[in-house]
């Protein structure tokens, strides 16, 4: 990335930014959703060097992240010439043949494993599950290039529909035991790896999903956006706030959470990843093991006895400016299973990295709460510090992407 010009911090500055109107949509008319996928983030001010987000900075990169969760969930995709930016139509993720074999485009195929390989059960004993996938650009570039290359890996930028970006997706999602209005669908298929099933056999289970979570990694030639920008959205009914969650700019401390996050006093609510009742429970723990069963309880120890659900709180207060982009795309959204979604930020390269901010990444600190649930109290707790870290088999920087070491 081109370095970042060297001025003073002029945080209040930031205030002072001209407003401009929220464009739903990426190409004219903008004043409407549409199905377009945002191929650049231009409404920026490259002038500072950003060290706390204000919302007059963070709010284009939070509506391009919706424009792209709209493109890539545009309610007419099962119909006749669906929406080209529908995750339906990306590709898997390469990976050797699994027991459920090959499946059409719409159905995901999903491992029961977040990437760090801990489990998440949620309240009814079931699993949630996890794919990845790449648009039509940023796989055709990943053909090109054998895992062992020792050439530094450079996926292609967007810059307009003529130049489209790369787009990398990871998608987390529930199993339904029945359909749900509130919640985006898919049909599934589950690749069970054998250490997870009692008789220690690998398996595929059919299930109907309804989508809990979604990372959207796009690489932009704008907005800083060398080192692509990330968009993070959750379903709303998943946990609440902890009663000591942080503010997205209030991070200068170590450790950031001394005594963990704690449960609210009341926090009434049908929630999938945690129980009121309990709110003393410890909150964020993975399960030690856990194995599939085909009977309810589904999630299990290793001596067959139900393992209890994952209990889940958000460390970090949604940014109240992104709270407010929230509210005005879901109202856009009403009467779709897209208003029953959210936003919980967007990170980008706001400066040059210096010991706080390892990637110069804003806000410092970001993660899903069904993609990386544990992590959120840790100092790699942000998407491009992770990913910053990513390499080819042979040691080559891979552009914070994993797919060349898997």
């Amino acid at each position: 990335m081109a370095t970042l010009r060297a001025i003073p911090l002029l945080v209040f500055l930031l205030l002072a930014l001209p407003a401009r109107a929220e464009e739903l949509c990426f190409t004219p008319p903008h004043d409407r959703l549409c199905a377009t996928y945002p191929e650049d983030q231009r409404d920026f001010s490259a002038l500072f060097e950003y060290r706390v987000i204000a919302g007059a900075a963070q709010d284009p990169f939070d509506t391009f992240s919706w424009q792209a969760f709209t493109a890539l969930n545009w309610p007419d995709t099962t119909r006749p010439g669906a929406a080209p930016a529908s995750w339906r139509g990306f590709a898997r993720k390469p990976q050797a043949p699994g027991p459920c074999g090959p499946r059409p485009p719409g159905t995901v195929l999903a491992t029961p494993l977040q990437s760090d390989g801990n489990a998440l059960i949620d309240r009814h004993a079931r699993f949630i599950t996890y794919e990845t996938r790449l648009n039509p650009v940023a796989a055709a570039y990943l053909a090109t290039l054998p895992p062992e290359t020792e050439t530094e890996v450079n996926f292609p930028r967007g810059e307009s529909t003529a130049r489209p970006a790369s787009v990398l997706l990871k998608t987390a999602w529930r199993i339904l035991p029945a359909p749900d209005p509130a919640y985006i669908t898919a049909p599934g298929a589950i690749e069970i790896p054998a250490h997870m099933r009692p008789d220690g056999v690998p398996a595929c289970a059919e299930a109907r999903l309804g989508l809990v979570g979604m990372h959207i990694v796009t690489k932009v030639a704008s907005g800083h956006g060398d080192h692509w920008l990330w968009s993070t959205f959750e379903h709303v009914a998943l946990a609440p706030e902890a009663e000591n969650a942080r503010e997205i700019n209030s991070l200068y401390a170590n450790p950031l959470f001394p005594e963990g996050c704690r449960g609210p006093a009341e926090a009434p609510g049908d929630w999938l990843l945690y129980n009121p009742a309990t709110p003393h429970a410890p909150a964020n723990a993975p399960p030690a093991s856990a194995l599939w069963h085909d009977v309810a309880p589904m999630a299990r120890s290793a001596s067959g006895s139900a393992l209890p659900p994952t209990q889940v709180l958000r460390c970090w207060a949604i940014f109240g400016p992104t709270r407010a982009t929230n509210a005005r795309w879901q109202a856009r959204h009403a009467g779709t299973p897209l208003a029953r979604y959210q936003l919980i930020s967007t990170q980008w390269r706001g400066a040059n990295p210096d010991p706080i901010f390892p990637e110069g990444e804003l806000p410092r600190y970001l993660s899903n709460l069904t993609l990386e649930t544990y992590v959120q109290t840790a100092p790699n707790g942000s998407c491009l510090s992770c990913h910053a870290a990513a390499t080819t088999r042979a040691g080559a920087p891979s552009d914070f992407t994993f797919l060349l070491q898997d």
